[in-house]
């Protein structure tokens, strides 16, 4: 069932159209939101959409990089190595960053964030980083940057800089997807921050991917690809003048590919997936995805090859005609 089957469902059986609700919300998630939810009725739609912002921004207390006041910040700047008491939205994180962190074989850490700072500095100052400070801050991101008990307590190790990235993003796009869904009459919900994307409902979307060597409105698109209760997130390469992406294991800045684009579950899988896949080599990243049980990506080489992993839908091909870029349901 497609989003305009959810919407002509009432229709062909006689009763009342759903209410289709959209928003575009500025500053949150550090840029822009897109929301959309079909519910029973306006007021349904608006209560569902009025949850959503809520636990958007109650998350943004707890996972906040840029709110020196969030939960992430204090605990960060916090000079004890004692254990100490995290919220359950704060520690489902930083397991989720543990999980991909020990999958990837650190292609994804939390440290990384350090090393993309002094590479950022290198790049204002036209000076490279001095080698012995570069290989202090590898040695220093080898390692588990927190230590997570039972009881609900964590025991923070590094001393430097650590950043939470696409996988905070992705966890308060599935959060905020997850309890816009469970609204009272609502049938499906999207959620759409930058490059993440979270359907939960039986509607789907198709998401056109473009081409990431042209920045033509009417070139030929990449991809098409269809989104059902679960995620995409798009990694495109790193605009000029932006912060490198670099790689943990080895302290400097990856050469990403033109365009990842990831299929998972959940958007944080998906994120976290598009990160890696913009860290390692093709193969050693594709065959992670193959490892993740409902992931499936494809990745798009400087020389122009697609890379598709094994589960990547096959009716993916774009015609030989132009099309837009936008979302569309289908």
């Amino acid at each position: 069932m497609t989003l305009i089957s959810v919407l002509g469902a009432a229709r062909r059986l006689g009763g009342r159209p759903p209410f289709q609700l959209r928003g575009s919300y500025e500053r949150l998630l550090e840029g822009r939101l897109d929301l959309q939810i079909v519910a029973a009725t306006r007021a349904q739609a608006q209560q569902a959409e009025h949850d959503a912002l809520n636990e958007l921004e109650r998350l943004g207390r707890v996972l906040g990089a840029q709110d020196p006041h969030s939960e992430w910040r204090r605990w960060l700047r916090q000079a004890s190595s004692a254990p100490t008491p995290l919220s359950l939205d704060l520690t489902a994180v930083l397991r989720l960053a543990d999980h991909w962190r020990l999958r990837s074989g650190g292609a994804l850490h939390p440290g990384a964030e350090a090393l993309g700072l002094l590479w950022a500095q290198a790049e204002r100052t036209g000076r490279p980083p001095a080698p012995q400070e570069l290989q202090r801050l590898v040695s220093a991101v080898q390692g588990a940057p927190w230590t997570l008990q039972a009881d609900g307590c964590a025991v923070l190790h590094a001393r430097g800089p650590l950043g939470l990235g696409p996988l905070a993003r992705g966890y308060m796009v599935d959060r905020a997807a997850a309890v816009a869904s469970r609204a009272a009459g609502v049938r499906w919900v999207q959620v759409r921050a930058g490059g993440a994307l979270r359907v939960v409902g039986p509607g789907s979307v198709t998401v056109t991917v473009a081409d990431p060597f042209t920045a033509r409105d009417n070139a030929p698109w990449l991809a098409r690809v269809r989104v059902r209760r679960g995620a995409l997130a798009q990694r495109p390469a790193p605009a000029p003048g932006s912060a490198p992406l670099v790689n943990p294991r080895t302290g400097c800045p990856a050469a990403p590919a033109p365009g990842v684009v990831v299929l998972a579950p959940e958007c944080a899988a998906a994120e976290a997936l598009a990160t890696i896949l913009s860290v390692l080599d093709v193969r050693g990243g594709l065959a992670l995805v193959d490892s993740t049980p409902g992931c499936a990506a494809l990745v798009v080489t400087p020389d122009g090859r697609r890379h598709p992993s094994r589960a990547w839908p096959r009716r993916d091909h774009p015609p030989g005609g132009a099309q837009g870029h936008e979302d569309q349901p289908g």
